[in-house]
């Protein structure tokens, strides 16, 4: 599909990342090569959120084939992650921010696999401007400002001056100051010369682990070198005459489709606790069904029985019846990637590889020292991840690719963004700087000012709403770009999170 467009789009959760990206568009570069440049200038331009020790899950359409593909760039659990190694231990949970929540970082291996599938572009030179920028540095925004000097970061560094020695002293933080981050440039331009297989395979591998195992880690050498990157087939689910697409277990996708197929056949205005109730049985089905994909492929289609159980339930409302970093990409071709890649909380495990600036995410945090249900730590296995991008097509023609941090609000803000533009019809950036509604557990509900899709606000005095006056971070960053009618692309950027 020819799109009325120079060299395409790109869309990203910070502007030198989508310069990056537009420049390889420029050069000739298709969505993925573009795709992978923004990501890697993402690593190195907002550390705190995403980087070489993180993971990645993304989705790509390909305007040849018409068809949609889910890249899975996460890690499994060290072999020696186990329920029977860590009560030996003494441990009843993973402790959230140490070197034993870390598993495998796969998504420097997405990287590179990604570009050799659908790209056009060598490594070497969609790497360039996140070499450069962490040789020169980045300079200290309002955003990275407030976390450096924020609680969270204080904590994080209390008993780790590896992470202070690259992103400084709370007390000496300014916006305008650089950071330059050696370490990682050095591995970076090592990783453009060699590849991957020097970070899962080679001297970086040895390194990384030494430097893990003296801070506690579990995981080997063995570990990283059995790590791959998985290319699998989306979910999907219908809304609105819309086909929505998503990455499936271990990706909390399950929770977005499940949102669409509920609420396409529900009535407008439905009561917050009414809300509260659907979308806290999709999400139970999602901790239930969102595991290793070779575990999820045993009862992979139960789900849908689910959905039209809860449909069934709560037939009275039917017609008939979290961080990360994100980046959407279109070319003039009409390809689309929609990307999302985290180190899970802030700065992650908080750990670092000292030797080559590497920081770690902590996602097998979540995973539980308890055999209930399907759900719990086993050695080997991909844990439950956020990540949640996602393509919508009307019929095989790509319509809008979308994505957002956010942690566990990110089906429930990109649900909100469809709802929006397919049923109110709201132009992309309209419908992404409209308020928005975000539920985490029990019956608080998080509300922006101004919010008037789908709910009543309820009367039931058992639910707390908390009003936010602004637009806030915790509803997500949003990435966007439609396709209109005529081929043209239209942008959706997030001023939540200072997406450009």
């Amino acid at each position: 599909m020819k799109l009325k467009t120079k060299f395409g789009m790109v869309v990203s959760g910070h502007m030198k990342a989508t310069e990056a990206g537009m420049k390889i568009l420029k050069k000739g570069g298709n969505a993925m090569d573009a795709a992978i440049a923004t990501a890697a200038t993402l690593a190195v331009s907002i550390p705190n959120m995403n980087g070489l020790g993180g993971d990645s899950i993304a989705l790509y359409y390909s305007s040849k084939t018409k068809k949609i593909t889910t890249i899975n760039g996460s890690g499994k659990s060290p072999k020696k992650a186990s329920i029977k190694y860590f009560k030996s231990i003494g441990l009843n949970e993973i402790p959230q921010r140490s070197s034993l929540s870390i598993t495998v970082p796969g998504v420097l291996h997405a990287w590179e696999k990604s570009l050799k599938k659908y790209g056009s572009k060598k490594l070497a030179e969609v790497l360039k401007d996140a070499i450069s920028f962490a040789e020169k540095g980045i300079k200290i925004d309002e955003y990275l400002y407030n976390f450096l000097r924020s609680d969270v970061y204080k904590k994080l560094i209390r008993n780790n001056n590896f992470l202070s020695k690259i992103y400084g002293l709370p007390k000496d933080i300014k916006i305008g100051k650089i950071i330059k981050q050696e370490k990682l440039a050095e591995t970076l331009r090592l990783i453009s010369k060699l590849g991957c297989k020097i970070f899962y395979k080679g001297k970086l591998t040895k390194i990384m682990v030494q430097d893990l195992r003296d801070q506690g880690a579990i995981i080997s050498e063995e570990d990283f070198n059995n790590h791959s990157t998985l290319f699998q087939k989306p979910l999907s689910a219908d809304f609105q005459n819309k086909k929505v697409f998503t990455a499936p277990p271990n990706s909390q996708g399950l929770a977005l489709m499940g949102l669409c197929e509920i609420f396409d056949g529900i009535k407008e205005n439905i009561d917050l606790s009414d809300y509260i109730k659907f979308k806290k049985s999709i999400f139970e089905l999602r901790d239930e069904y969102c595991l290793d994909p070779g575990i999820t492929k045993y009862f992979r289609y139960k789900k849908y029985l689910d959905f039209k159980k809860i449909k069934k339930n709560y037939s009275k409302f039917f017609k008939n019846s979290g961080d990360t970093s994100t980046l959407v990409v279109v070319d003039n071709k009409g390809n689309a990637v929609s990307w999302v890649q985290s180190l899970f909380e802030e700065f992650g495990s908080g750990i670092v590889s000292p030797q080559t600036g590497v920081v770690f995410h902590n996602r097998m945090y979540l995973e539980k020292i308890s055999k209930k249900g399907y759900n719990y730590l086993k050695p080997q296995t991909r844990p439950f991840h956020t990540l949640c991008p996602s393509i919508v097509l009307e019929g095989n023609k790509l319509d809008l690719t979308i994505s957002t941090p956010g942690d566990h609000g990110q089906p429930q803000t990109i649900f909100q963004i469809l709802n929006y533009i397919y049923k109110h019809n709201y132009k992309i950036q309209k419908a992404i700087n409209l308020p928005r509604i975000r539920h985490n557990e029990g019956n608080k509900i998080l509300v922006e000012k101004g919010f008037k899709n789908y709910f009543n606000f309820s009367k039931n005095k058992k639910i707390k709403t908390k009003v936010y006056s602004k637009p806030h971070r915790i509803f997500g960053g949003v990435t966007a770009i439609k396709i209109n009618s005529d081929k043209t692309l239209s942008k959706g950027a997030d001023k939540r999170r200072n997406c450009y």
